[in-house]
C-alpha cells in the first residue's frame, strides 16, 4: 500500500496487519471482498486504510494473497525412542489432511529455543502457517509466531488465550483415572512426574491435584515427584515410595512408567499384589510386560488431523475455536486390580 498524503513511505499490507494485530491474510480479504471476514473486522481494516489515506498497491495485494501451499510442523527434538511413537504418529495424521486439501508438509526439528528455523521459513515465504507440536510454559516459538502473526496452531495447552490450541483433555483425564482409582478402594497414589516446563505435564500433575481435591483427600506431598530427569532418579523415587508403603504409583507417561515397571520387576516387587501402577499415557510399550497396565489412551493421529485442519481454516479466513479439546478412553487393566 501506498500513502497518498505526502509521506514517502511506502506502506504494505503487513504494515497495515501488524497496526490493527490481524494477520496480513485478513488484511487482504478485506480489501478483495473475498474470503470469510467478520463484518467487524472488515469495517475496522477499510476504516484504517481510509484514515491512513492508503490504497492497495497491486503488487503488494498479490503478494499477501498468494499461498505457497505449504505448512510447517515443528517438531521437538527428543532424547529417547519412547518420545518418537508420538511425534510421529501426530504428524502422520497431519499430513492426512494437508495432503487431501493440496498442502504439503515441511517438517523443522528444533530444540525448543532457536527461532532461526522459523524465521527463515517466514522470511522466505515457504509457509502459510505453523504446526507447534509441544508447547512450554514459557514458549519462546509461541512468543516469536504471535510477533509475526502467521498462522499458527498450539498442539498442547498454553496460558494466552490468544493462541489457538488444539490439545486432549489431559486435566480431566487424570483427574477421572485417579478418581476411578479411589472408587478402587485405593488410598495413597504417588505420582512420577519430570520436567514440569513442558505443558502437557503440567496438566496430567493438575489433573492429579484436583482428583484428590475433589474426594477431599489431604495430599501426601511426599509421595510426588515431578523432577525425574534421569533413570536412576526414576529408580530412587521407586526405592523411596516402597519403603513408605505406598499402594500405587501413577507415572506421568509410558517412558516413566517401563522404567518403574522394570525396576519392581528387579526388585522382586509383584504387580498388582504389592504395587499397583497406572500410567498417564498409553504407549505399545506398555503391551510388553506380563502384566498390562492401566492407563490412558488418547487418539494421536485425530489429534494430528484436527491441528492440521483448524490451521487450514485460519489461513482460508474460517473462524476457528480459541481451544479444541479431544477426548480420551481410561483403559483399566491387572495392574490396578485389587
Amino acid at each position: 500500500m501506498n500513502n497518498n498524503s505526502g509521506n514517502d513511505k511506502t506502506m504494505t499490507i503487513h504494515d497495515v496487519a501488524r497496526e490493527l494485530g490481524v494477520s496480513a491474510s485478513t488484511v487482504s480479504r478485506a480489501i478483495s471482498g473475498k474470503g470469510r471476514i467478520g463484518a467487524a473486522t472488515r469495517d475496522r481494516i477499510l476504516a484504517y486504510i481510509e484514515e491512513h489515506g492508503f490504497y492497495p498497491n497491486a503488487a503488494a495485494q498479490s503478494l499477501a494473497q498468494s499461498r505457497t501451499n505449504n505448512i510447517a510442523i515443528i517438531l521437538p527434538e527428543v532424547n529417547t525412542l519412547v518420545d518418537m511413537p508420538f511425534f510421529h504418529t501426530c504428524m502422520y495424521g497431519v499430513e492426512e489432511v494437508a495432503q487431501a486439501n493440496d498442502y504439503d508438509i515441511i517438517v523443522v526439528t528444533t530444540n525448543g529455543n532457536d527461532t532461526k528455523p522459523l524465521e527463515r521459513l517466514i522470511k522466505n515465504r515457504k509457509v502459510d502457517g505453523m504446526i507447534l507440536t509441544r508447547t512450554y510454559e514459557n514458549d519462546k516459538y509461541v512468543k516469536f509466531l504471535k510477533q509475526k502473526q502467521i498462522p499458527f496452531v498450539a498442539v498442547g495447552k498454553f496460558p494466552d488465550d490468544d493462541v489457538v490450541q488444539v490439545d486432549h483433555d489431559n486435566v480431566g483425564a487424570c483427574k477421572e483415572m485417579v478418581t476411578v482409582l479411589f472408587a478402587k478402594g485405593i488410598q495413597n497414589i504417588a505420582y512420577l512426574g519430570s520436567n514440569m516446563d513442558q505443558m502437557v505435564n503440567r496438566c496430567r500433575y493438575q489433573g492429579y491435584e484436583e482428583a484428590y481435591r475433589k474426594g477431599k483427600r489431604k495430599l501426601n506431598q511426599d509421595l510426588v515427584y515431578t523432577d525425574l530427569s534421569s533413570r536412576a532418579m526414576v529408580e530412587k523415587a521407586v526405592e523411596e515410595l516402597k519403603k513408605s508403603g505406598v499402594e500405587c504409583i501413577l507415572c506421568q507417561d509410558d517412558y516413566i512408567c517401563d522404567e518403574v515397571v522394570r525396576k519392581l520387576a528387579r526388585m522382586g516387587v509383584r504387580i498388582p499384589d504389592q504395587m499397583k501402577v497406572a500410567s498417564c499415557h498409553y504407549s505399545r510399550i506398555l503391551e510388553n510386560y506380563p502384566v498390562t497396565i492401566t492407563s490412558l489412551k488418547f487418539n494421536i493421529t485425530e489429534l494430528g488431523r484436527r491441528s492440521c485442519q483448524v490451521l487450514l481454516d485460519m489461513i482460508h479466513g474460517k473462524t476457528v475455536p480459541d481451544k479444541t479439546l479431544l477426548d480420551y478412553e481410561i483403559i483399566l487393566k491387572e495392574s490396578t486390580k485389587g
